[in-house]
């Protein structure tokens, strides 16, 4: 067996080296990608994101030239809003290993994260979407898509409370080809624009693909700006898409003050005008929002500085666990994540937001495509390990481990 076969990045361990870069500890995991942290002698600590398969003739556009996709992207943005891309490689094969890129960290909360904390005020919410709306006007003027726009992919960084823009992987620029035959291009289901759904759903010529706009980018940001105001999607998340898009070409959006009393009122029209049916109606670009945020920020007052959500009291905080404990599957913790997010205390229970899980692709995912092999060879491997250990686990209170 050759070390490609014999190697897999999600078996890789702390103090592993790939090359000059030792290995600390994962990150997170993905569909198509693992992300770990690495110490670099010259660069200090710096990410790593390994493709989950290597370059294959069958099935090479999945996975493998997605990544070098994102790559090129990167190559085109120079933004300190932007996460860097200080180069890549193959590992552990220089032909035929799995495709790293090598990244600057950003150390800080993921935007939903951010969000619950108590820095999460109207007054730096809005900053920080203002900032984000003019990273994403030059995002766009370099050609380039995000179309994967949500508060994971970005991250408040810690040394300066900016929000940084990561993961490309569904990126597009404008002189790239397609990289499959997918009506829809790869994203997140739930926050699609209502007029990709309408493309999905309706006539359509063969092998016709939709067009994705900016303003389908800013559709995203602006479900992203609603959760951090209100903690809640608009939508219900884990819906089929032509219920999805009922629900959007039906509602009538409460104003995000009505569904959280701490948000002013001079939000609410931004917000409902991003999340207009219609792309004609939204802000045409990232430069626009700016300085609809930038106009609200003037009129600010006194109580733009207190959180949008009060804290939790001190009994029913809850301590993340142990990532030594954790067993790869990022869309499990997700979901015990948001199992643990406050009710709004404070907040009339009535008029409190619902929670709504995490809008990962599940079920109603348009092009997610066949379980990535990777995913379920770990599956398999998980199994066996837990089927291995449950001899060993305590029956109960006072109970000695089996022998």
């Amino acid at each position: 067996m050759s070390d490609v076969e014999a190697m897999h990045p999600l078996l890789l361990q702390g103090s592993e080296q790939i090359g000059a870069l030792r290995i600390i500890r994962r990150l997170a995991t993905g569909g198509y990608g693992a992300i770990f942290l690495a110490e670099s002698e010259t660069r200090g600590t710096v990410a790593l994101k390994f493709a989950l398969e290597g370059p294959s003739r069958d099935d090479e556009a999945r996975v493998d030239a997605r990544t070098r996709k994102e790559a090129k992207l990167l190559m085109h943005l120079a933004h300190p809003n932007v996460v860097e891309l200080l180069g890549y490689r193959r590992w552990p094969d220089a032909r035929r290993g799995y495709l790293c890129l090598i990244m600057d960290y950003v150390e800080g909360p993921t935007l939903s994260e951010w969000a619950l904390g108590p820095h999460a005020t109207p007054r730096r919410a809005v900053e920080v979407f203002a900032s984000l709306a003019r990273t994403l006007d030059a995002v766009h003027g370099a050609g380039v898509m995000h179309r994967d726009l949500k508060g994971s992919n970005i991250i408040v960084r810690a040394s300066d409370g900016q929000p940084v823009l990561v993961d490309f992987g569904s990126g597009d620029h404008a002189c790239t080809p397609p990289l499959t035959e997918d009506r829809l291009p790869p994203g997140t289901p739930s926050y699609r624009s209502p007029e990709a759904l309408r493309f999905w759903l309706g006539p359509r010529a063969p092998r016709s693909r939709y067009r994705f706009e900016r303003t389908d980018d800013l559709y995203s940001l602006g479900l992203v700006f609603h959760e951090v105001l209100t903690g809640a999607f608009p939508y219900p998340a884990y819906l089929p898409p032509s219920a999805l898009l009922a629900s959007i070409e039906s509602a009538v959006l409460a104003p995000p003050s009505s569904l959280n009393p701490r948000v002013p009122p001079a939000l609410d029209g931004i917000v409902l005008k991003l999340l207009s049916r219609h792309a004609a109606e939204r802000q045409p670009s990232g430069a626009a929002l700016y300085e609809d945020l930038r106009a609200a920020l003037e009129r600010a007052d006194a109580t733009w500085d207190a959180p949008l959500f009060p804290p939790r009291p001190p009994h029913e905080a809850v301590t993340e666990e142990a990532e030594e404990l954790f067993d790869g599957d990022e869309d499990a913790r997700a979901l015990r994540r948001w199992m643990r997010r406050p009710e709004w205390p404070g907040v009339d229970s009535d008029s409190a937001p619902p929670r709504t899980p995490p809008t990962e692709p599940g079920p109603a995912a348009l092009d997610e495509g066949p379980t990535p092999p990777w995913r379920i060879w770990m599956r398999k491997r998980l199994h066996a390990l837990r089927a291995a250990l449950r001899p060993w686990r305590r029956k109960g209170p006072g109970t000695p481990r089996g022998d």
